[in-house]
């Protein structure tokens, strides 16, 4: 081999590294962007789920205390209406009690007649 076709191949190997680096080159590159569109891709999706996670968090404590609140209402409600029910049982029994009186003085009054005829 005559040293000009030497030198013509040597030519032809250092241009095909050449493309080579500049190829892998590009092909790097093109990679370092996809990394940081995922990067940034996934920064994003992290901050969505936090916002979520603070908006169903702010949820959840709004149902905790409105449940609290619900709670406490029925507790006043059920101690009020214990006492209306005690109440109601105390005139019930006085009712029963004036009741049997009367019953009694007509029965002593004889036959059903009212004692004013007597």
């Amino acid at each position: 081999m005559r040293p000009e076709e030497r030198f013509d191949r040597l030519e032809r190997v250092a241009k095909l590294f050449v493309r080579a680096g500049i190829r892998a080159r590009e092909q790097s590159r093109e990679q370092n962007r996809r990394i940081n569109i995922l990067i940034h891709m996934r920064e994003q999706d992290r901050e969505v789920r936090q916002a979520q996670s603070h908006e169903i968090n702010e949820k959840i404590n709004i149902l905790i205390n409105s449940q609290i609140e619900t709670g406490e209402m029925l507790r006043n409600f059920a101690s009020a209406h214990d006492n209306d029910i005690a109440e109601l049982r105390k005139a019930q029994t006085e009712t029963d009690k004036s009741l049997r009186a009367f019953l009694d003085s007509l029965r002593k009054d004889g036959n059903g007649n009212s004692s004013s005829s007597q």
